[in-house]
Protein backbone atom coordinates (compact mmCIF):
# COMPACT_ATOMS: atom_id res chain seq x y z
CA UNK A 1 0.00 0.00 0.00
CA UNK A 2 1.55 3.27 -1.14
CA UNK A 3 1.96 5.90 1.41
CA UNK A 4 -0.62 8.70 -0.05
CA UNK A 5 -3.17 5.43 0.14
CA UNK A 6 -3.21 5.48 4.32
CA UNK A 7 -5.44 7.71 4.66
CA UNK A 8 -8.63 6.72 5.86
CA UNK A 9 -11.95 8.60 5.16
CA UNK A 10 -15.26 7.74 7.11
CA UNK A 11 -16.86 7.11 3.78
CA UNK A 12 -14.89 3.91 2.98
CA UNK A 13 -15.82 -0.01 4.40
CA UNK A 14 -13.46 -2.57 4.58
CA UNK A 15 -13.24 -6.19 3.85
CA UNK A 16 -10.40 -8.67 4.88
CA UNK A 17 -9.38 -12.03 5.50
CA UNK A 18 -10.97 -13.50 2.87
CA UNK A 19 -9.99 -15.54 -0.44
CA UNK A 20 -10.69 -13.51 -3.62
CA UNK A 21 -11.33 -14.85 -6.98
CA UNK A 22 -9.28 -13.49 -9.38
CA UNK A 23 -11.16 -14.27 -12.81
CA UNK A 24 -8.76 -12.17 -14.86
CA UNK A 25 -5.90 -13.72 -13.79
CA UNK A 26 -7.84 -17.05 -12.68
CA UNK A 27 -6.37 -17.45 -9.63
CA UNK A 28 -7.32 -17.72 -5.69
CA UNK A 29 -5.77 -15.13 -3.34
CA UNK A 30 -5.64 -15.91 -0.10
CA UNK A 31 -6.07 -13.47 2.73
CA UNK A 32 -7.13 -10.52 0.35
CA UNK A 33 -8.77 -7.29 1.51
CA UNK A 34 -10.64 -4.71 -0.39
CA UNK A 35 -11.92 -1.54 0.93
CA UNK A 36 -14.78 0.06 -0.31
CA UNK A 37 -15.89 4.06 -1.00
CA UNK A 38 -19.09 4.87 -2.34
CA UNK A 39 -19.71 2.45 -5.42
CA UNK A 40 -16.31 2.15 -6.23
CA UNK A 41 -13.55 -0.56 -5.47
CA UNK A 42 -10.76 1.97 -4.00
CA UNK A 43 -8.15 -0.64 -2.96
CA UNK A 44 -7.77 -4.44 -3.27
CA UNK A 45 -4.25 -6.62 -2.40
CA UNK A 46 -2.86 -8.81 0.17
CA UNK A 47 -4.09 -8.09 3.63
CA UNK A 48 -0.22 -8.01 4.79
CA UNK A 49 -0.16 -4.47 3.47
CA UNK A 50 -3.15 -2.90 5.71
CA UNK A 51 -1.93 -0.45 8.82
CA UNK A 52 -2.96 -2.45 12.00
CA UNK A 53 -5.04 0.52 12.70
CA UNK A 54 -7.61 -0.24 9.72
CA UNK A 55 -8.16 -3.65 11.53
CA UNK A 56 -10.58 -2.13 14.02
CA UNK A 57 -12.60 -0.39 11.10
CA UNK A 58 -13.15 -3.55 9.00
CA UNK A 59 -15.33 -6.49 8.30
CA UNK A 60 -13.70 -9.62 9.25
CA UNK A 61 -15.21 -12.15 6.62
CA UNK A 62 -13.10 -15.58 8.59
CA UNK A 63 -11.87 -16.86 5.37
CA UNK A 64 -14.58 -16.85 3.44
CA UNK A 65 -14.89 -16.50 -0.29
CA UNK A 66 -15.63 -13.26 -2.13
CA UNK A 67 -15.65 -12.92 -6.21
CA UNK A 68 -18.01 -10.62 -8.38
CA UNK A 69 -21.23 -10.54 -8.56
CA UNK A 70 -22.52 -12.92 -11.19
CA UNK A 71 -24.16 -11.92 -14.92
CA UNK A 72 -27.19 -13.70 -16.45
CA UNK A 73 -27.06 -12.76 -20.20
CA UNK A 74 -30.63 -14.18 -21.38
CA UNK A 75 -33.97 -14.19 -19.09
CA UNK A 76 -37.37 -13.44 -19.40
CA UNK A 77 -37.73 -11.40 -16.10
CA UNK A 78 -41.55 -10.97 -16.95
CA UNK A 79 -42.12 -14.53 -17.30
CA UNK A 80 -43.70 -16.45 -15.01
CA UNK A 81 -41.69 -20.42 -15.10
CA UNK A 82 -44.70 -22.27 -15.28
CA UNK A 83 -45.82 -25.33 -17.77
CA UNK A 84 -48.67 -23.41 -19.56
CA UNK A 85 -48.39 -19.43 -18.63
CA UNK A 86 -51.57 -17.34 -18.54
CA UNK A 87 -52.23 -15.66 -22.16
CA UNK A 88 -49.47 -12.83 -21.68
CA UNK A 89 -51.19 -10.14 -24.08
CA UNK A 90 -54.41 -9.85 -22.03
CA UNK A 91 -52.33 -8.80 -18.39
CA UNK A 92 -52.14 -5.17 -17.81
CA UNK A 93 -48.75 -3.69 -17.96
CA UNK A 94 -48.62 -2.72 -14.55
CA UNK A 95 -49.03 -6.46 -13.17
CA UNK A 96 -45.96 -7.41 -15.45
CA UNK A 97 -43.63 -4.77 -14.09
CA UNK A 98 -44.90 -6.08 -10.04
CA UNK A 99 -43.74 -9.83 -11.41
CA UNK A 100 -40.73 -9.14 -12.90
CA UNK A 101 -39.72 -6.72 -10.00
CA UNK A 102 -39.95 -9.89 -7.52
CA UNK A 103 -38.39 -12.08 -10.32
CA UNK A 104 -34.96 -9.75 -10.66
CA UNK A 105 -35.05 -9.55 -6.25
CA UNK A 106 -34.51 -13.57 -6.73
CA UNK A 107 -31.82 -12.46 -9.28
CA UNK A 108 -30.20 -9.76 -6.78
CA UNK A 109 -30.63 -12.15 -4.25
CA UNK A 110 -28.89 -15.50 -5.28
CA UNK A 111 -25.81 -13.05 -6.40
CA UNK A 112 -26.76 -11.96 -9.91
CA UNK A 113 -25.91 -8.34 -10.19
CA UNK A 114 -26.32 -8.17 -14.06
CA UNK A 115 -29.32 -9.46 -15.83
CA UNK A 116 -30.28 -8.96 -19.69
CA UNK A 117 -33.70 -9.60 -20.35
CA UNK A 118 -34.48 -11.07 -24.00
CA UNK A 119 -38.15 -9.18 -24.35
CA UNK A 120 -40.60 -6.63 -23.19
CA UNK A 121 -44.20 -7.05 -22.58
CA UNK A 122 -46.20 -3.72 -23.19
CA UNK A 123 -43.08 -1.89 -22.62
CA UNK A 124 -43.10 -2.68 -18.50
CA UNK A 125 -39.49 -3.79 -18.47
CA UNK A 126 -39.07 0.10 -19.63
CA UNK A 127 -40.36 1.26 -16.69
CA UNK A 128 -38.97 -1.42 -14.38
CA UNK A 129 -35.31 -0.69 -15.72
CA UNK A 130 -36.11 2.95 -14.13
CA UNK A 131 -37.49 1.64 -10.81
CA UNK A 132 -34.78 -0.01 -10.44
CA UNK A 133 -32.06 2.58 -11.20
CA UNK A 134 -33.87 5.09 -8.94
CA UNK A 135 -33.85 3.22 -6.22
CA UNK A 136 -37.83 2.68 -5.76
CA UNK A 137 -37.53 -1.31 -5.78
CA UNK A 138 -33.81 -3.37 -5.87
CA UNK A 139 -33.02 -5.34 -8.46
CA UNK A 140 -29.43 -6.27 -10.70
CA UNK A 141 -28.41 -4.41 -13.01
CA UNK A 142 -31.13 -4.77 -15.50
CA UNK A 143 -30.66 -4.28 -19.82
CA UNK A 144 -33.76 -4.40 -21.65
CA UNK A 145 -33.92 -4.84 -25.45
CA UNK A 146 -37.69 -3.94 -25.77
CA UNK A 147 -39.76 -6.49 -28.21
CA UNK A 148 -37.17 -8.84 -30.12
CA UNK A 149 -37.86 -8.16 -33.50
CA UNK A 150 -39.52 -11.28 -35.15
CA UNK A 151 -40.41 -11.98 -39.04
CA UNK A 152 -44.36 -12.26 -39.65
CA UNK A 153 -45.81 -14.95 -37.32
CA UNK A 154 -42.20 -15.91 -36.75
CA UNK A 155 -41.10 -17.42 -33.05
CA UNK A 156 -41.96 -15.16 -30.48
CA UNK A 157 -44.45 -12.97 -33.11
CA UNK A 158 -46.84 -12.96 -30.05
CA UNK A 159 -45.00 -10.37 -27.96
CA UNK A 160 -42.58 -9.30 -30.35
CA UNK A 161 -42.19 -6.64 -32.94
CA UNK A 162 -42.61 -8.62 -36.20
CA UNK A 163 -41.41 -7.16 -39.36
CA UNK A 164 -40.20 -8.50 -42.60
CA UNK A 165 -37.69 -6.69 -45.41
CA UNK A 166 -34.67 -4.61 -44.49
CA UNK A 167 -36.20 -1.69 -44.42
CA UNK A 168 -39.16 -2.65 -41.86
CA UNK A 169 -36.52 -4.12 -39.72
CA UNK A 170 -34.94 -0.91 -39.99
CA UNK A 171 -37.60 0.66 -38.92
CA UNK A 172 -38.36 -1.91 -36.06
CA UNK A 173 -34.91 -1.63 -34.67
CA UNK A 174 -34.85 2.21 -34.35
CA UNK A 175 -38.45 1.78 -32.31
CA UNK A 176 -36.92 0.12 -29.91
CA UNK A 177 -33.61 2.31 -29.52
CA UNK A 178 -36.51 5.25 -29.39
CA UNK A 179 -37.88 3.41 -26.24
CA UNK A 180 -34.14 3.60 -25.03
CA UNK A 181 -33.19 0.04 -25.22
CA UNK A 182 -29.80 -1.14 -23.74
CA UNK A 183 -29.79 -3.57 -27.13
CA UNK A 184 -31.83 -5.70 -29.37
CA UNK A 185 -32.59 -8.94 -30.18
CA UNK A 186 -33.40 -10.56 -33.44
CA UNK A 187 -35.01 -13.70 -33.89
CA UNK A 188 -33.33 -16.00 -36.37
CA UNK A 189 -34.86 -19.16 -36.46
CA UNK A 190 -37.48 -20.81 -35.56
CA UNK A 191 -37.78 -21.99 -31.39
CA UNK A 192 -38.57 -24.74 -29.57
CA UNK A 193 -41.45 -23.39 -27.66
CA UNK A 194 -43.45 -22.11 -29.90
CA UNK A 195 -46.02 -24.28 -31.56
CA UNK A 196 -46.30 -24.73 -35.54
CA UNK A 197 -42.50 -24.37 -36.18
CA UNK A 198 -39.17 -26.00 -36.18
CA UNK A 199 -35.66 -24.77 -34.67
CA UNK A 200 -34.18 -25.56 -38.15
CA UNK A 201 -36.48 -23.15 -39.80
CA UNK A 202 -34.46 -19.94 -41.10
CA UNK A 203 -36.69 -16.51 -39.98
CA UNK A 204 -34.67 -13.33 -40.56
CA UNK A 205 -32.94 -12.95 -43.10
CA UNK A 206 -29.13 -12.13 -43.35
CA UNK A 207 -30.03 -9.10 -44.73
CA UNK A 208 -33.10 -8.00 -42.86
CA UNK A 209 -30.97 -8.99 -39.83
CA UNK A 210 -28.24 -6.92 -41.32
CA UNK A 211 -30.30 -3.88 -41.32
CA UNK A 212 -31.60 -3.96 -37.88
CA UNK A 213 -28.02 -4.74 -36.39
CA UNK A 214 -26.51 -1.56 -38.40
CA UNK A 215 -28.47 0.60 -36.32
CA UNK A 216 -27.53 -0.75 -33.26
CA UNK A 217 -24.17 -0.24 -33.99
CA UNK A 218 -24.35 2.85 -35.17
CA UNK A 219 -25.31 3.97 -31.64
CA UNK A 220 -23.10 1.85 -29.72
CA UNK A 221 -25.43 -0.85 -28.68
CA UNK A 222 -24.98 -4.60 -28.67
CA UNK A 223 -27.51 -7.35 -30.30
CA UNK A 224 -28.28 -10.69 -29.63
CA UNK A 225 -30.25 -13.24 -31.85
CA UNK A 226 -32.02 -16.09 -30.69
CA UNK A 227 -30.80 -18.68 -33.25
CA UNK A 228 -31.31 -23.00 -32.96
CA UNK A 229 -30.50 -23.81 -36.46
CA UNK A 230 -27.39 -23.66 -38.54
CA UNK A 231 -28.22 -21.58 -41.35
CA UNK A 232 -29.96 -19.34 -38.99
CA UNK A 233 -26.94 -19.07 -36.82
CA UNK A 234 -24.44 -18.48 -40.06
CA UNK A 235 -26.88 -15.73 -41.35
CA UNK A 236 -27.20 -14.04 -38.26
CA UNK A 237 -23.10 -13.84 -37.74
CA UNK A 238 -22.41 -12.48 -41.24
CA UNK A 239 -25.18 -10.21 -40.93
CA UNK A 240 -23.11 -8.55 -38.08
CA UNK A 241 -24.38 -9.87 -34.63
CA UNK A 242 -22.79 -9.78 -31.58
CA UNK A 243 -24.08 -13.13 -29.70
CA UNK A 244 -25.78 -16.17 -31.19
CA UNK A 245 -28.35 -17.11 -27.92
CA UNK A 246 -28.70 -21.16 -27.62
CA UNK A 247 -26.75 -22.27 -30.84
CA UNK A 248 -28.14 -25.92 -30.55
CA UNK A 249 -27.24 -26.74 -34.07
CA UNK A 250 -24.17 -25.20 -34.60
CA UNK A 251 -21.76 -26.72 -37.41
CA UNK A 252 -18.00 -26.50 -37.83
CA UNK A 253 -18.70 -23.70 -40.09
CA UNK A 254 -21.18 -21.72 -38.14
CA UNK A 255 -17.93 -22.18 -35.39
CA UNK A 256 -15.44 -20.84 -37.72
CA UNK A 257 -17.29 -17.79 -38.59
CA UNK A 258 -17.51 -17.10 -34.96
CA UNK A 259 -14.30 -17.11 -34.77
CA UNK A 260 -13.23 -15.05 -37.08
CA UNK A 261 -15.77 -12.43 -36.62
CA UNK A 262 -15.31 -12.29 -32.97
CA UNK A 263 -18.84 -13.63 -32.34
CA UNK A 264 -19.80 -14.72 -28.54
CA UNK A 265 -22.19 -17.05 -27.79
CA UNK A 266 -24.47 -18.12 -24.90
CA UNK A 267 -25.70 -21.61 -24.86
CA UNK A 268 -28.73 -21.91 -22.05
CA UNK A 269 -27.23 -25.45 -20.86
CA UNK A 270 -30.09 -24.98 -17.86
CA UNK A 271 -33.46 -25.26 -20.21
CA UNK A 272 -33.16 -28.83 -20.79
CA UNK A 273 -31.97 -29.60 -17.13
CA UNK A 274 -34.89 -27.82 -15.64
CA UNK A 275 -37.13 -29.10 -18.47
CA UNK A 276 -36.08 -32.14 -18.36
CA UNK A 277 -36.20 -32.73 -14.85
CA UNK A 278 -39.95 -31.33 -13.86
CA UNK A 279 -41.31 -30.75 -17.17
CA UNK A 280 -44.23 -33.55 -17.28
CA UNK A 281 -47.46 -30.93 -18.16
CA UNK A 282 -45.08 -28.77 -20.94
CA UNK A 283 -46.47 -29.80 -24.30
CA UNK A 284 -45.08 -32.73 -25.97
CA UNK A 285 -43.83 -30.85 -29.10
CA UNK A 286 -41.80 -28.79 -27.05
CA UNK A 287 -40.39 -31.79 -25.02
CA UNK A 288 -39.73 -33.59 -28.34
CA UNK A 289 -37.90 -30.85 -29.55
CA UNK A 290 -35.65 -30.29 -26.71
CA UNK A 291 -34.79 -33.64 -26.71
CA UNK A 292 -33.29 -33.17 -30.20
CA UNK A 293 -31.41 -30.73 -29.81
CA UNK A 294 -29.51 -31.48 -26.95
CA UNK A 295 -27.05 -33.67 -27.79
CA UNK A 296 -26.08 -31.31 -30.92
CA UNK A 297 -26.12 -28.48 -28.72
CA UNK A 298 -23.84 -30.18 -26.50
CA UNK A 299 -21.83 -31.15 -29.14
CA UNK A 300 -21.32 -27.72 -30.55
CA UNK A 301 -20.43 -25.90 -27.37
CA UNK A 302 -17.98 -27.62 -26.59
CA UNK A 303 -16.41 -27.41 -29.64
CA UNK A 304 -16.89 -24.05 -29.61
CA UNK A 305 -14.86 -23.92 -26.39
CA UNK A 306 -12.14 -25.51 -27.93
CA UNK A 307 -12.24 -23.01 -31.15
CA UNK A 308 -11.70 -20.29 -28.74
CA UNK A 309 -15.27 -18.65 -28.94
CA UNK A 310 -15.89 -16.36 -26.50
CA UNK A 311 -18.94 -18.14 -24.05
CA UNK A 312 -21.38 -15.99 -21.95
CA UNK A 313 -23.86 -17.04 -19.29
CA UNK A 314 -27.20 -17.34 -19.86
CA UNK A 315 -30.27 -19.67 -18.77
CA UNK A 316 -33.33 -18.24 -20.34
CA UNK A 317 -35.09 -18.18 -17.04
CA UNK A 318 -38.38 -17.92 -16.96
CA UNK A 319 -39.44 -20.78 -19.70
CA UNK A 320 -40.97 -24.12 -18.39
CA UNK A 321 -39.67 -24.90 -14.58
CA UNK A 322 -36.69 -23.28 -15.13
CA UNK A 323 -36.80 -20.65 -12.43
CA UNK A 324 -35.10 -16.97 -12.10
CA UNK A 325 -33.23 -18.20 -8.67
CA UNK A 326 -31.55 -20.91 -10.70
CA UNK A 327 -28.40 -19.36 -12.34
CA UNK A 328 -25.98 -21.45 -10.62
CA UNK A 329 -27.27 -24.19 -12.55
CA UNK A 330 -25.56 -22.95 -15.57
CA UNK A 331 -22.23 -23.12 -14.21
CA UNK A 332 -22.89 -26.71 -12.51
CA UNK A 333 -23.86 -27.60 -16.07
CA UNK A 334 -20.69 -26.67 -17.80
CA UNK A 335 -18.28 -27.75 -15.06
CA UNK A 336 -20.36 -31.55 -15.38
CA UNK A 337 -19.58 -31.00 -19.15
CA UNK A 338 -15.75 -30.81 -18.49
CA UNK A 339 -14.89 -27.14 -17.54
CA UNK A 340 -12.67 -26.18 -15.46
CA UNK A 341 -14.39 -24.38 -12.52
CA UNK A 342 -12.20 -21.53 -12.58
CA UNK A 343 -12.92 -20.84 -16.54
CA UNK A 344 -16.81 -21.17 -15.57
CA UNK A 345 -17.03 -18.41 -13.13
CA UNK A 346 -15.02 -15.69 -15.93
CA UNK A 347 -17.54 -17.01 -18.09
CA UNK A 348 -20.02 -16.29 -15.54
CA UNK A 349 -18.38 -12.81 -15.04
CA UNK A 350 -16.12 -11.29 -16.70
CA UNK A 351 -16.56 -13.41 -20.18
CA UNK A 352 -20.27 -12.16 -19.71
CA UNK A 353 -19.45 -8.66 -19.19
CA UNK A 354 -17.54 -8.26 -22.22
CA UNK A 355 -20.27 -9.69 -24.20
CA UNK A 356 -22.09 -7.38 -22.84
CA UNK A 357 -20.13 -4.37 -23.55
CA UNK A 358 -19.83 -3.57 -19.79
CA UNK A 359 -16.47 -5.24 -18.70
CA UNK A 360 -14.87 -1.25 -17.53
CA UNK A 361 -17.48 -1.62 -14.78
CA UNK A 362 -18.46 -5.09 -14.31
CA UNK A 363 -17.25 -8.41 -14.01
CA UNK A 364 -14.11 -8.47 -12.18
CA UNK A 365 -12.70 -7.30 -8.68
CA UNK A 366 -10.37 -4.61 -9.33
CA UNK A 367 -10.12 -0.63 -8.41
CA UNK A 368 -11.95 1.60 -10.10
CA UNK A 369 -14.73 -0.91 -10.61
CA UNK A 370 -18.65 -0.74 -9.20
CA UNK A 371 -18.58 -2.55 -6.23
CA UNK A 372 -20.95 -5.67 -7.25
CA UNK A 373 -19.72 -8.74 -4.83
CA UNK A 374 -20.89 -11.97 -3.39
CA UNK A 375 -19.17 -13.58 -0.56
CA UNK A 376 -19.65 -17.91 -0.41
CA UNK A 377 -18.73 -19.70 2.71
CA UNK A 378 -16.94 -22.07 0.76
CA UNK A 379 -14.83 -22.07 -2.37
CA UNK A 380 -16.32 -22.66 -5.63
CA UNK A 381 -13.05 -23.33 -7.34
CA UNK A 382 -12.91 -26.42 -5.13
CA UNK A 383 -16.49 -27.26 -5.91
CA UNK A 384 -18.53 -26.03 -8.33
CA UNK A 385 -21.78 -26.77 -6.42
CA UNK A 386 -20.96 -23.94 -3.73
CA UNK A 387 -22.11 -21.07 -6.35
CA UNK A 388 -25.41 -21.90 -5.17
CA UNK A 389 -24.82 -20.69 -1.78
CA UNK A 390 -24.83 -17.35 -1.93
CA UNK A 391 -24.14 -15.70 2.05
CA UNK A 392 -23.93 -12.16 0.99
CA UNK A 393 -24.52 -9.95 -1.61
CA UNK A 394 -23.18 -6.43 -2.10
CA UNK A 395 -24.61 -4.30 -5.46
CA UNK A 396 -23.32 -0.70 -5.89
CA UNK A 397 -21.21 -0.79 -2.85
CA UNK A 398 -24.11 -1.55 -0.42
CA UNK A 399 -25.06 -4.82 1.42
CA UNK A 400 -28.42 -6.30 -0.42
CA UNK A 401 -31.21 -7.34 2.18
CA UNK A 402 -34.14 -8.81 0.68
CA UNK A 403 -36.63 -11.28 2.50
CA UNK A 404 -38.41 -13.98 0.93
CA UNK A 405 -39.17 -13.41 -2.52
CA UNK A 406 -40.42 -16.78 -4.02
CA UNK A 407 -43.85 -16.86 -5.29
CA UNK A 408 -43.78 -20.62 -6.66
CA UNK A 409 -42.51 -24.07 -5.30
CA UNK A 410 -38.78 -23.97 -5.10
CA UNK A 411 -37.39 -26.62 -7.48
CA UNK A 412 -34.39 -28.64 -7.01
Amino acid sequence: MSKENKIWRDSMSLFYNFGLIDVINKQYMKDSYMIIEGNYIKQIGDQKELPEEYLKKGTDLKGKTVMPGLFNLHIHALATPIARPPILNIEDQSKFAIRGSVHLQQYLKSGVTFVRDMNGRKKAETGLREAIRDKIVPGPEYYICGQALTMTGGHGSNTGRECDGPDDCRKAAREQLKRGVDFIKLIATGGVMSPGNNAHETQLDEDEMAAAIAEAHKVGKKTAAHAHGANGIKNAIRAGIDSIEHGSYLDDEGIDLMVKNNTALVPTLSVDYFLFKHGKDVPQYAIDKAKRAQEAQIEGFLKSWDAGVMIGLGTDAGTPYNPHYGTYREFISMVELGLKEIDVLSVGTINSAKIAGVDEKYGSLEEGKIANFIVLENNPIEDINEIENVEKVYFNGELVEIGDVEYLPHLD
